[in-house]
């Protein structure tokens, strides 16, 4: 298993001597915070975001009281790490995770600022709309446009996007993504 840490030292292409010399850290400090169930200080995280040339957001939540794996801010890194595509695997964990929950702290955070355009417009459409389902007030960063610059048929079924325009609720319609009217439905 490797953990979240490391993916993303991965995925930035960066070995662990230069993150390490990078963060001013000891390559063991760095092996120990890639470490799946392993301790790591605020602070070396914190050198390692800026090793990596991101910055670091903190959000501390007793892990089993959320599922943190399935918030918008997890939800979308996981989609940079597996690609565009792997999408409707994360984002139907976070409908559901949320929906089984209803923990605020699930949408709480925006997506991250490096992900698809597309993809943080569905986030937050999607937000919008499970909040709405559930009564609740949404968070502030899912209240803005995000209009696309052209139309996203989630399905990309030539026969099902007229059919998308019809049934696609507002919260999707509003970004410029059509879906159909079940598309959050499960089972």
């Amino acid at each position: 298993m490797t953990s979240w840490l490391r993916s993303l030292r991965i995925h930035y292409r960066v070995s662990e001597r230069e993150l390490a010399a990078k963060a001013q850290i000891s390559r063991l400090t760095l092996r120990a915070a890639e470490s799946v169930g392993t301790n790591c200080t605020i602070q070396s995280l914190e050198a390692i975001c800026r090793g990596l040339g991101r910055q670091s957001v903190f959000l501390a939540v007793p892990e089993e009281q959320c599922g943190a794996e399935s918030s918008v801010i997890a939800v979308s890194v996981k989609i940079l790490l597996g690609g565009f595509e792997s999408w409707p695997l994360h984002l139907m964990e976070m409908v559901d995770d949320f929906r089984k929950s209803l923990d605020p702290r699930l949408i709480l955070l925006p997506p991250h600022r490096e992900v698809d355009p597309r993809i943080a417009a569905l986030l937050g459409s999607t937000v919008l709309a499970l909040c709405q389902e559930a009564g609740v007030e949404p968070p502030d960063w899912a209240l803005p446009t995000r209009f696309l610059p052209g139309p996203w048929f989630v399905s990309e079924t030539d026969s099902l996007k007229a059919m998308a325009i019809l049934e696609s609720p507002w919260a999707f319609r509003r970004n410029n993504i059509y879906v159909l009217e079940n598309f959050l439905k499960r089972g």
